[in-house]
């Protein structure tokens, strides 16, 4: 069962990275497609960003993604402008790994609405597409960021913030991502008027060095030459100060962690849990925002090293563009 809705005219919008999701005729896809299928149909959702689509090119990976609209009974071609062609809302990655999106039938892209960023612009890729929701026009994206290099992900997140939120009071928007860093939104709190850390827990506190923290961690060295480490927030505090809100932090969600279950997560092995999926939204959308959800169930759990987050926000309380 998906998200249960608070209103009959509210948009559910979904993130999931899949892990390598391979069409099901492969050897690779044989057993696990059709379990990701059965968890996006369990979702519920109307419109869905997906991350981890593999395909050695543009063409392959289209073909899977519009092989998982059908399977799961939803659909993913925007016609181009002025009658040009359709194509599936799939954003080509450099390294193997493609995002797209899928939403349900009775929803209306806007044709030649569709963009695709990938190298040039992201280690891995950002696809948006404009969704006619029932009168309401809003700019959905996936989005998969690097798991490498904390600088990158912070000049790349710089780049996903001026291709969502120019020009300045268009369309409102919102990007489902495997975001690979922590969350850095702050949210107000009325008794001591400050401005604090909606998550403060820092994930990787009271864990030893290894290898790996270097793609997540700021670190330096104490009086004694021993290094110390904290959770480096620079990427996720771009996204906020650029105008992009996470709706957890929005909504003042309960903490609840969408990585580390799995047994080859090198982070949840050793205790590790994060909250790194998760979809942002500009602030005309904030107003709408109703509900938020991590879905952990055994199935999710088995499909993925990463858990799928749905919102839910109402068309009429957007305010215009």
């Amino acid at each position: 069962m998906g998200l249960p809705r608070t209103s009959p005219d509210s948009v559910l919008f979904s993130t999931y990275n899949v892990l390598n999701l391979f069409p099901a005729d492969s050897p690779a896809g044989r057993e696990h497609y059709p379990l990701v299928v059965s968890s996006i149909r369990a979702l519920d959702t109307d419109v869905l960003a997906v991350q981890e689509i593999r395909g050695p090119d543009g063409e392959s990976a289209r073909a899977l993604l519009r092989q998982l609209a059908d399977d799961t009974g939803m659909r993913c071609v925007v016609s181009g402008g002025a009658g040009g062609s359709g194509r599936g809302a799939l954003a080509v990655g450099a390294h193997g790994y493609h995002v797209g999106l899928i939403w349900r039938d009775g929803i209306e892209p806007v044709p030649g609405s569709f963009r695709g960023y990938g190298k040039g612009d992201f280690w891995h890729s950002l696809a948006c597409v404009t969704l006619d929701t029932g009168g309401t026009r809003v700019r959905y994206a996936a989005h998969h960021a690097t798991p490498f290099g904390r600088q990158l992900r912070a000049d790349q997140n710089e780049r996903l913030v001026a291709a969502l939120t120019n020009p300045p009071g268009g369309l409102p928007a919102m990007v489902g991502a495997d975001w690979n860093t922590e969350c850095a939104d702050r949210v107000y709190d009325e008794a001591s008027g400050e401005w604090t850390l909606y998550e403060p827990r820092d994930p990787f506190a009271g864990v030893g060095w290894f290898d790996e923290l270097v793609y997540q961690c700021e670190w330096d060295y104490d009086e004694r030459g021993r290094r110390r480490h904290r959770a480096d927030r620079r990427p996720g505090d771009v996204l906020w100060a650029g105008g992009l809100h996470d709706v957890a932090a929005a909504l003042r969600a309960p903490w609840q962690p969408t990585v580390g279950h799995h047994p080859d997560d090198c982070y949840g092995v050793r205790g590790i849990s994060r909250r790194i999926d998760g979809v942002r939204v500009t602030a005309q959308l904030l107003s709408g925002l109703r509900a938020y959800e991590v879905k952990d169930t055994e199935l999710t759990r088995q499909v993925s090293d990463h858990l799928p987050v749905t919102v839910e926000y109402v068309p009429p309380a957007i305010p215009p563009a």
